[in-house]
């Protein structure tokens, strides 16, 4: 049963997160076309100080109240969730209005001495007020996932996206052309009115929820140190990468600044293709491989704790096999048609060489997503994290050191540099704690000789049909072709045998299923 409620909740998240970020992929397109390259700079740039400042005052808190009431109420104590989560509003309601201060009264100089981009100061101005409600509405969302309730804040996340989108798409047109800072000024009111009206959402439902919990006995002191153990390390390490994240913005726009001897709008306007156009296309199937983590964390837990390391194996072997395949087609699509897809989404040509590079990274980085995600899954969160760190450390010291020497050429040189050393870590480690054999022929070289042949064909047929049909129906035939050649050419190498139902079904043993 319990097992049942688990999965049940791990499919509405799931769905939602799949929603969300579909709406979120064509916010971005619509920003695009209407902000060009360098407002996507410059809100790329805003998001990144944004992602900073969500992150320390959320992230810990969160976790720790979704953490401690489930413990609470595995114990059966139905008392201490409300006295946690007042503490925990409390606490996070204080650390998030700290914040808020610090970018209302400092948003001139933040946007000149840390963004280095006075365009950003009416963003950061109308960002701050929305810190207090996402704050203390995780907190309630927290609360939520911890009593197996995931819906509400699941729809929760769906409204502040559909209301931000819809507030932003009426008022942007009527303020484009003042400027970039007054448009992203836009998009940033846009977003803080989207949480408060999640955050009333939210707590009213706490409300109307709480009236089923008595208040506990428990000393508060206790409560509040118990949240800090848990929240401080998460909340540190989160910021911690975030801040990275950050640097790493600032210094990309500064270094080719520095490149193109000063100009800052074309230097804005390349970090805004690729960061505000090139990575969110092929970034956005990773909204398909959260289904995957989503389902393999609460099992490969599950047989982690029973020390099967047999099934932590097979489910290993066949996530990152899919996860491979569909990396290795999703960079053909691009590779195969750029102009098209650029085309089909953003008004600017410049996106199509750098989608055509960038998709090179789409399996690296698949792989490295899954791998994060199994590592967490089975106890090795430290060493995710250390691994994230050291990624953004070496990242920033490359970036600050040939950029500004060799522009953007230098910088697509070290991405994948640094990307592959990552993969490296990610996958050493996995193999270092679940000992699954490598089959690189069966996951990687057939599944590149299946897409070389089927890309190929692809080629040999299209004829005139390109000149015919608009670009998006025949990338999607082309694609579709593609991916009925593909797959049944690895059907025919061996690759795949039999359609699989689910991961876990087919590859955790019977015995394993009780474990929860």
């Amino acid at each position: 049963m319990q097992k049942k409620v688990l999965l049940k909740g791990a499919v509405i998240v799931l769905c939602a997160s799949v929603i969300t970020r579909i709406l979120g992929f064509f916010f971005r397109v619509f920003l695009a076309d209407n902000l060009g390259a360098q407002g996507m700079g410059v809100y790329q740039l805003i998001m990144s100080l944004y992602m900073l400042v969500v992150t320390f005052s959320t992230s810990g808190i969160s976790f720790a109240v979704s953490c401690i009431i489930s413990e609470n109420m595995a114990k059966q104590d139905k008392k201490n969730p409300k006295t946690i989560l007042k503490i925990s509003m409390l606490f996070a309601f204080l650390i998030s209005s700290f914040v808020c201060f610090i970018l209302i009264f400092f948003n001139n100089q933040i946007a000149e001495y840390i963004l280095k981009d006075k365009r950003t100061t009416y963003s950061i101005f109308w960002l701050a007020p929305s810190l207090p409600f996402m704050a203390v509405s995780s907190c309630v969302k927290g609360y939520f996932f911890a009593k197996r309730k995931p819906i509400f804040p699941s729809i929760a996340s769906i409204i502040e996206q559909t209301i931000r989108m819809i507030f932003i798409f009426i008022l942007l047109g009527s303020f484009i052309e003042q400027g970039i800072n007054t448009s992203c000024a836009i998009i940033s009111i846009g977003m803080t009115i989207s949480e408060i009206i999640s955050f009333f959402y939210m707590f009213i439902l706490y409300l109307k929820d709480k009236k089923t919990i008595k208040i506990s006995n428990t000393s508060k002191k206790n409560i509040f140190s118990k949240i800090l153990k848990v929240s401080v390390p998460i909340q540190a390490s989160t910021s911690f990468n975030a801040a990275l994240k950050l640097v790493e913005s600032v210094l990309i726009i500064e270094s080719l600044k520095i490149f193109t001897h000063g100009n800052l709008d074309a230097a804005t306007g390349t970090y805004g293709i690729i960061r505000g156009m090139v990575f969110p296309l092929i970034l956005f199937p990773t909204s398909f491989l959260q289904s995957i983590i989503t389902v393999l964390i609460p099992e490969l837990s599950g047989a982690s704790a029973g020390g099967n390391k047999r099934a932590i194996r097979k489910a290993c072997d066949k996530s990152l096999q899919l996860t491979l395949i569909m990396g290795i087609f999703v960079a053909a699509i691009f590779i195969m048609f750029p102009d098209k897809i650029a085309a089909m989404f953003y008004k600017n040509q410049e996106v199509a060489p750098y989608l055509k590079i960038f998709s090179l990274l789409c399996p690296i980085l698949y792989v490295q997503l899954i791998c994060m995600g199994i590592l967490n899954a089975i106890g090795e969160q430290i060493a995710s994290m250390k691994y994230n760190i050291l990624e953004g450390v070496i990242k920033i010291i490359l970036i600050a050191l040939f950029v500004p020497r060799g522009g953007i050429n230098a910088f697509l040189i070290l991405t994948f540099a640094v990307t592959i050393f990552t993969l490296f870590l990610f996958a050493f480690r996995l193999f270092k704690v679940t000992y699954f054999p490598i089959l690189l022929n069966k996951i990687l070289i057939k599944p590149i000789v299946a897409i070389t042949i089927s890309c190929a064909l692809s080629l040999a047929l299209k004829g005139r049909l390109e000149e015919l049909i608009p670009n998006w129906i025949f990338v999607g035939l082309s694609s579709g072709f593609i991916f009925t050649v593909y797959f049944l050419l690895l059907f025919s190498l061996g690759c795949l045998k039999k359609p699989e139902r689910t991961i876990i079904k087919k590859h955790i043993p019977k015995k394993n299923k009780k474990i929860s």
